[in-house]
């Protein structure tokens, strides 16, 4: 998946508004204007719409994490190469998720997946049972969120 469509459906699962998302940025201390944010929302489709990078991704959900639990005093590993698994992580991370939840969120989103193969996704790269967490199961997780926070009011 393209960073900005991961943004995109982590800001409409939690129904994050720009002013929120700026400050996950501010609490990162990383420089996002409105202008960049706006094009990086906008619709493929829309003119001035722009692709978020890896960095603005990972700064993105690092000020997840620090808005929904707080600000760590333990500094962020450098040269961590954001992959599936760590959306997922850092995700898992923000939103205070237990397993029982994560197992929840797949099956709102009709996503087949043992729990032996989700808890392989959250293990380290370097154990010999980590699973590789494609685009198909972050799409599913992502999906499954969006149903999990859904507070069953009308969409505009």
């Amino acid at each position: 998946m393209k960073p900005s469509e991961i943004i995109k459906s982590i800001k409409e699962a939690l129904e994050l508004n720009r002013g929120q998302i700026l400050h996950m940025y501010e609490l990162e201390e990383y420089p996002m204007s409105k202008e960049r944010l706006d094009s990086i929302l906008k619709n493929r489709s829309k003119k001035n719409s722009a692709n978020a990078t890896y960095e603005e991704l990972g700064v993105f959900l690092d000020g997840l994490v620090s808005y929904k639990r707080g600000k760590s005093n333990t500094p962020a590993p450098q040269d961590v190469v954001l992959d599936n698994n760590l959306v997922i992580k850092k995700l898992r991370v923000a939103l205070n998720l237990k397993e029982f939840e994560i197992e929840m969120i797949f099956e709102l989103a009709d996503f087949k997946i043992s729990k032996t193969a989700i808890k392989n996704i959250f293990r380290s790269p370097t154990h010999p049972k980590y699973q590789e967490c494609d685009n198909k199961t972050l799409e599913a997780f992502l999906a499954g969120l969006n149903e999990f926070y859904y507070d069953g009011g009308e969409v505009e």
